[in-house]
């Protein structure tokens, strides 16, 4: 039996307390049978839900069950949050649903670890819309746009060949590396369209809500880099073990791309900036209406987040903290001073 995936298991997260509303004072035992999962998942389970809830995290914002029957293994909601019921969709929106998940099935077809649990989900959306399933035609009502293709769709030039590899290819040997602790062979598209070749020691796979990246160990540059997957064009074993580094900041905080006790600033970046935004871990990116970014980082230290903002350059349009600016303009003036004296600092 495989292991189960984080997928599976978030999909159980958000149907106990509905089965737990219709079968209020059932057993861990019932519950475990019915998810087909063992009674001990099934308390981890109500742990997290104890903590999960809405925004703020304040008492009466979080998911309830009954304290006196969890003592005698029974499951009863006192405050469900909305999850008592099942999610309803339109069926434009069942649809919407139905195509990002093909959508995804492409993607990530190279790996059948990932891709297992998103097919099982296609196909129960394409029965529930009445629809034969079908990997490569659109469902029959999609929306569709001028040129006949469901909206979001881009129709490929006959005469234009595939990728060699493609993102679900990069991404299933991206995987497989970071599991197996192997070091990589990457060529690499930059956002300046440079192209280059290098070994890097993947650390994990990250997330800013719209691209998904590998942060790795480039050991070109010794340290830390983020490479956007869609702009990996080849990523293959280098032949040995990757070397022991510690684990990304972002593992212990728990969340992804965030350095644990660090400083933060706010960059605001020329549309050409955006280069920095795919090197660096970011918090957040917004991409305002003229094209620049606003990109919110956290740094080991003030000191690191000086020399961030001196790298920026002619791309940085501003920086939060004001403390943050003044820091990095003292240590260019002090730069320029040194170099008017022959490099030589001044003495007082």
């Amino acid at each position: 039996m495989g292991r189960p995936s984080s997928v599976d298991r978030l999909v159980r997260l958000l149907a106990l307390p509905a089965w737990v509303a219709e079968h209020p004072g059932a057993s861990f035992d019932e519950a475990a049978t019915h998810f087909g999962v063992g009674a001990r998942t099934i308390e981890r389970d109500v742990y997290t839900l104890w903590v999960s809830g809405l925004p703020g995290g304040l008492p009466d914002a979080l998911v309830d069950f009954d304290a006196d029957d969890f003592e005698s293994r029974r499951l009863r909601l006192t405050r469900p949050l909305g999850l008592d019921r099942p999610i309803r969709l339109s069926r434009e929106e069942a649809v919407s649903l139905l195509l990002a998940l093909r959508v995804l099935i492409g993607l990530l077809d190279a790996d059948a670890e990932a891709a297992s649990p998103l097919r099982r989900a296609e196909a129960a959306v394409s029965a529930l819309l009445g629809y034969e399933r079908s990997d490569s035609a659109p469902p029959p009502d999609a929306p569709t746009g001028g040129d006949g293709l469901p909206n979001g769709a881009h129709r490929r030039d006959a005469a234009a060949p595939a990728p060699a590899g493609g993102t679900g290819a990069v991404l299933a040997a991206v995987r497989r590396a970071t599991a197996r602790r192997e070091r990589l062979r990457l060529v690499y598209v930059s956002a300046t369209d440079e192209r280059t070749e290098r070994d890097v020691d993947p650390l994990e796979l990250v997330s800013d809500g719209s691209h998904l990246s590998l942060l790795a160990w480039c050991c070109a540059a010794r340290g830390e880099r983020t490479f956007r997957l869609d702009r990996i064009v080849s990523a293959e074993p280098a032949g040995r073990a990757a070397d022991p580094h510690p684990r990304p900041s972002s593992a212990a905080a728990g969340r992804p791309d965030r350095i644990a006790h660090g400083e933060t600033a706010v960059l605001h970046l020329e549309p050409g900036g955006r280069w920095l935004a795919e090197q660096i871990p970011c918090e957040e990116v917004v991409r305002l209406a003229d094209g620049s970014l606003r990109v919110r980082v956290v740094g080991r230290d003030e000191r690191w987040l000086v020399g961030l903002v001196l790298s920026a350059g002619r791309h940085l349009r501003g920086v939060e903290p004001r403390s943050l600016a003044a820091a990095a303009a003292a240590r260019a003036r002090g730069a320029l001073e040194r170099y008017a004296n022959g490099g030589t600092s001044q003495g007082h």
